[in-house]
């Protein structure tokens, strides 16, 4: 196995980075939400009862702590569907299983946190894919500004939606 194929170190800690961040944001969004809206996710049972006592704390402290449980637990569900039936609640009203959103969720975290390389696996596996397009929108979603970020890596997916549906 040649070194060039293996990550450099930066490129892990970026990759981790960015799924942390996307595990922080679920973790975030899940607390907020009322006890129906969550059963309509089918959030796992540890999961939720995490979530409940994080709701419970008012201390910010205690309460960033107890968030960092969830995402502990989230690292080990299926977060990245929990994510597309999150943001089908949202915007919807209603949670929509789509496979297609899912995997697309999950390659806006690989692509935010994997750099070129993701980038390159992801033309090999869609070649029809326009580069220039996907590019700037990776590096839309890797904006500091919370609201930015999340429309940018919205863009991502429905650009990634469309591109892992029409394949």
């Amino acid at each position: 196995m040649d070194d060039e194929s293996l990550p450099s170190r930066a490129d892990q800690r970026r990759a981790d980075k960015a799924r942390e961040d996307a595990l922080a944001r679920l973790a975030s969004d899940l607390v907020r939400l009322g006890p129906k809206s969550l059963a309509r996710l089918e959030v796992p049972e540890p999961v939720l009862d995490a979530l409940e006592d994080a709701r419970a704390i008012s201390s910010p402290r205690a309460r960033e702590r107890q968030l960092r449980v969830v995402r502990s637990m989230l690292r080990d569900a299926d977060w990245p569907k929990l994510r597309a039936a999150l943001d089908s609640l949202l915007k919807h009203g209603e949670v929509k299983h789509e496979v297609g959103r899912e995997r697309a969720r999950e390659w806006v975290v690989r692509l935010v946190g994997g750099g070129a390389a993701a980038l390159e696996e992801l033309l090999a596996r869609h070649p029809n894919a326009d580069r220039t397009h996907l590019r700037q929108l990776i590096r839309g979603a890797m904006q500091t500004s919370e609201a930015r970020r999340r429309r940018a890596e919205d863009k991502l997916a429905d650009a990634l939606a469309s591109l892992l549906g029409r394949a």
